[in-house]
């Protein structure tokens, strides 16, 4: 289980997108108000950002209380475009780098919130079919998040649109998995530079992890996995879709 953020809008820190908040992705790691299959997010955490055409990431396998660049880094930074998580791991002893969220791939960014339940018995074999050895070779961790990156991958390679590719990865992964929470984070950039944001609301035979969204004079929108201030927040719906423009929100059902 994690917790995570996503932002896109008008340029902001990155400390004011997801530390200089009432609840805080700082405080989401160590009193997250709404997980049910945790009490801490403890085992790393990471950061991604859009800028000057590129994506960024800064990654700890350390808690996020415990990081003394934080402020540094998070103040320094600003972006259209940011997605924050706080682990806390389902497999023991996969706290690392290379487990930390989110994930990057080309013009991609990736966060999960949610595990595969029996993922190495039962579900990994099946995702490794599905994904070309030219993709699997570029893997670094061994979490079910990743696994579900890189299928994720293989399919947006195909169809080359990210709701597409989501709607398709739900339905694999509710095909072969038993139960799963898959509450999906993506960010991207077009060959245009032109940003987007997509989340996913998805439990698999198993109650869907929480997540909100925000949106504050069509210039800045938020999605969350708790409220992050006590106003104006939504909740988004069990098995709901997410795209997101610089000003513009969509919910669609999966």
């Amino acid at each position: 289980m994690c917790r995570h953020i996503g932002y896109i809008g008008k340029e902001k820190s990155i400390s004011d997108v997801l530390i200089n908040k009432e609840h805080s992705l700082l405080k989401m790691a160590y009193d997250p108000k709404e997980m049910k299959n945790a009490k801490l997010n403890a085992d790393g955490f990471g950061i991604g950002w859009y800028k000057d055409k590129n994506l960024f990431l800064y990654k700890n396998y350390l808690p996020i209380w415990n990081d003394p660049n934080l402020e540094t880094v998070t103040k320094s930074i600003k972006s259209k475009l940011v997605i924050g998580n706080v682990r806390s791991a389902t497999l023991v002893g996969s706290s690392s780098y290379q487990n930390a969220h989110p994930f990057r791939w080309k013009n991609l960014l990736f966060s999960h919130n949610g595990y595969i339940k029996d993922f190495e018995k039962k579900v990994k074999r099946k995702i490794i079919k599905l994904i070309n050895n030219s993709l699997l070779a570029q893997m670094n961790g061994n979490t079910d998040s990743e696994y579900i990156f890189f299928l994720l991958i293989q399919v947006y390679i195909k169809e080359k649109n990210i709701a597409k590719a989501l709607r398709k990865v739900i339905s694999i992964l509710s095909n072969i998995c038993e139960a799963a929470m898959l509450n999906l984070l993506i960010a991207n950039y077009s060959k245009n530079n032109s940003l987007s944001m997509y989340a996913t609301r998805v439990g698999h035979n198993l109650k869907s992890p929480s997540l909100y969204y925000k949106v504050i004079d069509k210039k800045f929108i938020y999605v969350s996995s708790e409220r992050l201030d006590n106003r104006h927040w939504k909740r988004i719906s069990d098995f709901s879709l997410i795209e997101c423009t610089n000003n513009k929100l969509l919910i669609n059902s999966l």
